[in-house]
């Protein structure tokens, strides 16, 4: 025996299905490659290479050498030196290195420029 289906409880069917929508939320692409890069740290080691890319343009290669930018905190970058000759040598090139790196990383918003001496690697 075949059983007929009744074509207005079948409508009746289709619209509670419509009605309660997909158990499963589908997302923007963008906001789960965001999620991905944020979990992974891709976007921090980024900005990190940027930021050491900037650094030796604006420094020259000499002093790229003997220096590496650490943090930046409110606004002020970090800058850790192998000699107190170096930190001199920036000290005295501040306002160019500043005006360097605010023109190749305009999103950064850098204000000033601390220097330490460190061992460096």
């Amino acid at each position: 025996m075949s059983e007929s289906i009744d074509p207005e409880q079948e409508a009746r069917e289709l619209a509670q299905i419509k009605q309660r929508g997909s158990r499963l939320n589908a997302k923007p692409i963008g906001s789960i490659v965001r999620q991905l890069m944020t979990r992974s740290g891709y976007g921090q080691t980024q900005a990190s290479s940027d930021l050491n890319a900037s650094w030796a343009a604006a420094v020259g290669n000499q002093l790229a050498e003997h220096s590496r930018p650490g943090n930046i905190s409110r606004g002020v970058l970090t800058v850790h030196v192998s000699d107190s000759a170096t930190l001199q040598e920036l000290y005295f090139q501040k306002r160019h290195i500043l005006a360097a790196l605010r023109q190749s990383m305009p999103t950064l918003i850098l204000k000033d420029l601390r220097t330490r001496v460190t061992k460096l690697d």
